[in-house]
């Protein structure tokens, strides 16, 4: 049951994304308090943010409506499939904590991104890495 309820919890916090990019595609769409002026191609925003948007959405209501069967719950809560994800998770952040700013770099050097670009997945890495931290302190006070 509680892999249920992670799976709600995801499905909820994606759809609250999902609806936050709808609300700035539509801000940008229809330049709601200047927002559409804070871009210089506020087009190319309003497609980024409403593809997104349409995106989240669907995953999240894919996901809200799955309903998992007895012998998907048993797998899920199985130790050895906790381990392997938990591990497949761990080399995948650390794969994407080398190739993103790599990525960042060569987009930045090719000038297909702006120095506020870099500034922002900075940011992006940051968090992603203070969220890591965060959680392993959680899991281990729950040991």
């Amino acid at each position: 049951m509680a892999t249920a309820t992670k799976s709600r919890t995801t499905s909820v916090v994606t759809l609250s994304i999902g609806f936050l990019c709808l609300l700035v595609t539509v801000a940008l769409g229809l330049n709601i308090g200047g927002a559409a002026d804070m871009f210089p191609t506020a087009g190319k925003a309003v497609w980024g943010f409403g593809g997104c948007a349409v995106a989240l959405l669907i995953c999240s209501i894919a996901s809200w409506l799955h309903k998992p069967t007895s012998s998907e719950l048993v797998s899920e809560a199985d130790e050895r499939n906790i381990a392997i994800r938990s591990q497949a998770a761990e080399k995948a952040f650390t794969l994407l904590s080398v190739l993103v700013p790599i990525g960042v770099l060569a987009l930045f050097v090719s000038d297909q991104l702006s120095v506020a670009g870099v500034l922002i997945m900075i940011g992006l890495e940051v968090v992603a890495f203070l969220g890591y931290l965060l959680w392993i302190a959680k899991i281990q006070r729950s040991m």
